[in-house]
């Protein structure tokens, strides 16, 4: 009887030193504080994610494939960097050596010169103007109705401050409004911009590519809560809601119709109905869509809707863009899946692009 119960301790033993690295491998999972499977998106069945050559994370089951976040982290995968910045509420100019305190109404009527409007629209004129010998943007409140709009952007500005994916803010007053000057302007010429600098090879375009992924991703992961671009019903004026810099990076610039979403909380945005029935627009906000019912909350998995199409103008037809695509194809097919709830998060985007880049373009 003595020698059974040694004999099943040493098979317990046994097992427990061939099952010790499988368990030590998921310890950080099962301590982690939040499910891999969100409360929102809870469904039936088991969850299994492997490594694939292709997509890197396979999916098995029946569960939504967002929860990639969770897996990205414990994969080790890490967040979007912002080194050399101002601290809140101070900026620096290009040739500045320190950064300043963001300019007052003092400030900005004793030290600013403004000069030629180059922009306008309905709410507001851009004018070139100078600051110690700065160059930078001057916005003017053009029309009263739209006070509460202008206002609500230079507050937007202002809480999402310091980062590399927003314009810079430099000062405000009122209905005045300071920020950095880009002087290659308006995203939506960007295919000009790209042709009249030469610049026109496919590894340039998909950093321009990659660098509008990373203004979604800041703008669904920003300090103030995951916002979505609303104000964006055609394809070139979603391009104009971003500069391009110099070093052709695409920066946020109008951020007065970005509202928040939060599902935790039941926040949603109510979906615009909208006549114009392009397929850039996700289905959710057509007025007429032909195949599902009208949605009566949106969320910022509309923004995902619109990379591929966006990506694709950017790509154009230069040499070696279809090679770009065919690696594309699938995170683009996921991008447009009819149900928002499957389609990625910009995160899982981003990840997949840079993989992407590595693969095609190694440094």
């Amino acid at each position: 009887m003595l020698c059974r119960v040694l004999s099943a301790r040493r098979v317990a033993s046994l097992l427990l030193i061939l099952l010790l690295p499988y368990l030590l491998q998921n310890l950080r999972i099962w301590l982690s504080p939040r499910s891999l499977v969100s409360p929102a998106n809870k469904q039936s069945g088991f969850f299994h994610v492997e490594k694939d050559e292709n997509w890197r994370l396979k999916f098995q089951g029946t569960a939504n494939p967002d929860v990639v976040d969770d897996v990205a982290e414990w994969l080790g995968v890490g967040k979007l960097g912002e080194k050399g910045l101002c601290a809140p509420g101070s900026f620096r100019l290009a040739t500045m050596e320190t950064c300043m305190p963001w300019l007052g109404c003092q400030e900005m009527s004793d030290e600013v010169t403004v000069q030629n409007m180059f922009a306008r629209g309905k709410r507001k004129k851009v004018y070139n103007a100078t600051w110690r010998g700065h160059t930078v943007a001057y916005s003017n409140l053009s029309n009263t109705q739209y006070t509460p709009h202008f206002l609500r952007d230079v507050e937007m500005l202002r809480n999402m401050q310091p980062t590399s994916h927003v314009v810079q803010l430099v000062g405000s007053c009122n209905a005045t409004l300071l920020t950095q000057y880009h002087r290659l302007g308006s995203a939506s010429k960007i295919d000009k911009i790209i042709l009249d600098r030469k610049s026109n090879d496919v590894r340039t375009i998909f950093n321009v590519a990659i660098s509008y992924i990373e203004a979604i991703h800041f703008l669904h992961n920003s300090p103030i809560g995951t916002r979505v671009m609303t104000d964006s019903v055609q394809l070139r004026h979603a391009l104009s809601q971003f500069l391009v810099t110099d070093d052709l990076r695409l920066v946020l610039n109008d951020l007065d119709d970005i509202p928040e979403v939060n599902p935790e909380e039941n926040l949603f945005i109510k979906c615009r109905s909208t006549r114009n029935n392009s397929s850039f627009i996700a289905p959710e906000h057509r007025r007429f869509p032909l195949d599902r019912p009208r949605m009566s909350a949106c969320d910022e998995k509309s923004d995902i809707w619109k990379i591929p199409p966006v990506v694709d103008f950017l790509l154009g037809n230069v040499n070696g863009s279809d090679v770009v695509r065919s690696h594309l194809f699938e995170v683009h097919q996921r991008c447009q899946n009819l149900d928002p709830k499957q389609r990625p998060s910009a995160k899982v985007v981003l990840k997949e692009y840079k993989r992407i880049r590595n693969m095609l373009f190694p440094e």
